[in-house]
């Protein structure tokens, strides 16, 4: 599919971390699937994808630690 910011390249699949602060606390989520322009750099998530790193980070940001990590493929992830 055709970017739509650029319309110079073509999305591909990739993975990349993505992070989320809330009330001074930070979660990092890595190898999340994307799509990604590599013309300008524009990252696109599916609604599963979004919904299910909204949900992750929901929990890591409850668990109280300052700074939370998770993997993707991780079965505790799930």
């Amino acid at each position: 599919m055709r970017c739509d910011v650029c319309d110079n390249g073509e999305r591909v699949p990739a993975t990349r971390s993505r992070v989320a602060e809330r009330d001074g606390r930070t979660a990092v989520v890595l190898g999340v699937p994307v799509e990604e322009c590599p013309s300008c750099g524009q990252i696109w998530l599916t609604l599963d994808v979004a919904k299910r790193l909204d949900a992750l980070f929901d929990r890591l940001l409850a668990s109280g630690a300052e700074v939370a990590q998770a993997h993707w493929d991780s079965p505790r992830a799930a």
